[in-house]
């Protein structure tokens, strides 16, 4: 059985994204609090300057695999496109809903406030550990046994 790319550009675009996004959201942001004499508002900092410049990024290498797809889009099926719906969903839901309540909370423990817990950043773990899972996913719908007739 012979495999065929659907873009080769999509693949690369997706394996650069889903690393970036590994490396950041399940690397660094917990080996930031094992450095030793950091503070917990620098870690805080740091981490809530990180998730906002990859949240950026995040949407600058979803559009640009939007367009190529829609370029190649004979080579795609309703799967490909749901899936990167689901992708655009998930990153709004963090960009525009869980990662600006997280933000406000870093900033009233920066400043020594007491705040209540909340499940918002378990459901922020949620939503990026089904990122990594749908980026997998799309990696793998990259290839294709049959070329496009």
């Amino acid at each position: 059985m012979k495999l065929y790319l659907k873009n080769p550009l999509v693949l690369m675009l997706f394996c650069l994204m889903t690393g970036m996004f590994i490396t950041i959201s399940f690397l660094e942001t917990p080996l930031k609090f094992q450095v030793p004499g950091i503070t917990l508002p620098t870690a805080l900092g740091l981490g809530k300057l990180m998730f906002g410049l990859s949240s950026k990024m995040q949407w600058g290498f979803l559009i640009v695999i939007l367009v190529l797809m829609l370029i190649s889009r004979r080579n795609y099926t309703k799967i490909d496109f749901i899936l990167l719906v689901i992708l655009f969903s998930l990153l709004a839901l963090e960009q525009f809903w869980l990662l600006p309540v997280l933000d406000s909370r870093v900033d009233l423990l920066s400043s020594g406030k007491a705040v209540s817990p909340t499940p918002l950043h378990d459901y922020f773990i949620y939503a990026e550990t089904a990122k990594a899972l749908m980026l997998m996913t799309a990696i793998t719908l990259q290839f294709k046994r049959n070329p496009v007739q």
